[in-house]
């Protein structure tokens, strides 16, 4: 870890979320705030969340009853009725949100100025909503794991949403980017996203991969290559909160087929699973598993280090952080070519990628090619581990955005 000077860097992060808590948004602020903090940068946290139980200005009170009209337990059918009932509205209910949680943020960090802190620059995760009118002369460090335009090519719950909504979504979107001195993503098919689509100044973007959530405790204990899968043993490992979108039934279909060819393989299946995966023999439904706790916890590093192979026939991936866990565990991943995965897995090197269209018989030739191949395997998996170490750990992700601060604050 390096030693902090004797006057830190202090970046305010501004968030949505609790910055201690490591579940939202897939635990990625926590992860980022503490690889910052592993670079000897003083954390100032700027609230952007809503509060309850205070008085709030008029469009905070619209955003909370947009909130309320488009909560998370109204079906989806309900939101997309409401969406082309009242498109006015909709929209309305979008942009209202987001000028809330910019003035929460804008007052949460005035209160800090007027309070003699210091900030030497801005630092936001996901966070559109509360950086796209944020007033601020100080430099503006955003990151975003995918636009607007990719969720919506991602995530079914967001592509049927009404058209007046999603337009707000990209809107928001589109001015945060412009708000922010430097935009960072995590691979080039999002930065080529927000270029194309949201406007961003090419020359305003930089590429920084993200790392793992999930780690060996005891990191120099993974050595490589690891132990190859053979006929007689072939553990399969699905990470699939959204078990529809990550396909989980093709991922069990193809672990079928590699059992009628003699294969003795086990798919491991981390989240809910479905009807088919459950039911299924060659299935092990390992259930939902939380980052926060610790049991839970131990059980994914257990898996993760046992598995010999993490497929992910996802079909939408902005980038894909499951096969950087395996990777850690010196365990290569066959994945599709969906989203930002191609880069988080390089074919042929790190594991394996196949066209999202392929079916369950082709990635079933394809771990059987690795379980027939232990030389391969074993190159794969070398490799998988080294590039683990070198660029998708939250140790290089810290270092490059701490460069990226240093270059702004001495442009001010």
């Amino acid at each position: 870890m390096p030693t902090p000077s004797h006057n830190p860097i202090r970046v305010g992060v501004v968030a949505l979320t609790d910055l201690d808590d490591p579940n939202p948004l897939s635990g990625m602020p926590y992860r980022m705030v503490n690889a910052l903090r592993d670079q000897g940068i003083e954390i100032v946290p700027i609230s952007a969340e809503l509060q309850t139980g205070t008085k709030r200005s008029s469009i905070d009170r619209a955003a909370r009853r947009a909130q309320s009209i488009h909560t998370r337990r109204t079906p989806l059918w309900a939101k997309r009725f409401i969406d082309e009932l009242m498109p006015n509205r909709a929209r309305q209910s979008v942009l209202d949100r987001a000028a809330a949680h910019s003035n929460a943020a804008q007052r949460s960090l005035q209160s800090r100025l007027d309070a003699g802190e210091s900030i030497d620059a801005l630092f936001g995760c996901c966070a559109s909503f509360a950086l796209c009118s944020l007033e601020t002369e100080l430099p503006i460090i955003s990151f975003s794991d995918a636009t607007a335009s990719v969720l919506e090519a991602t995530y079914r719950v967001r592509a049927k949403r009404g058209n007046a909504y999603r337009k707000a979504l990209r809107e928001i979107d589109r001015q945060a980017l412009a708000n922010a001195t430097i935009s960072v993503f995590p691979t080039p098919i999002i930065q080529s996203s927000a270029i194309k689509d949201l406007g961003v100044d090419p020359a305003r973007t930089r590429v920084v991969p993200m790392g793992a959530h999930v780690y060996p405790d005891n990191p120099e204990s993974i050595t490589a290559p690891s132990d190859a899968p053979s006929r007689g043993s072939c553990k399969l490992l699905i990470v699939a909160a959204d078990p529809i979108r990550k396909r989980v039934d093709l991922a069990t279909e193809a672990t079928e087929i590699l059992r009628t060819r003699g294969i003795n393989a086990t798919l491991h299946v981390i989240g809910k699973g479905t009807a088919k995966s459950n039911s299924s023999e060659a299935v092990d439904p390992v259930g939902p598993l939380k980052l926060s706790d610790q049991t839970d916890r131990a059980t994914h590093q257990a898996l993760l280090r046992s598995c010999h192979i993490q497929v992910l026939p996802s079909l939408g991936e902005a980038f894909g952080i499951s096969p950087i866990e395996s990777a850690h565990f010196a365990r290569p991943s066959i994945v599709s070519d969906a989203g930002g995965l191609p880069f988080v897995v390089l074919d042929g090197k790190t594991g394996m990628v196949l066209p999202i269209h392929a079916p369950a018989n082709a990635w079933a030739d394809a771990i059987e090619a690795l379980t027939s191949d232990p030389d391969k395997y074993r190159t794969q998996s070398a490799h998988a581990l080294k590039r683990a170490r070198e660029e998708l750990n939250w140790d290089a992700w810290g270092a490059r955005i701490k460069q990226l601060i240093q270059e702004q604050i001495r442009l001010i």
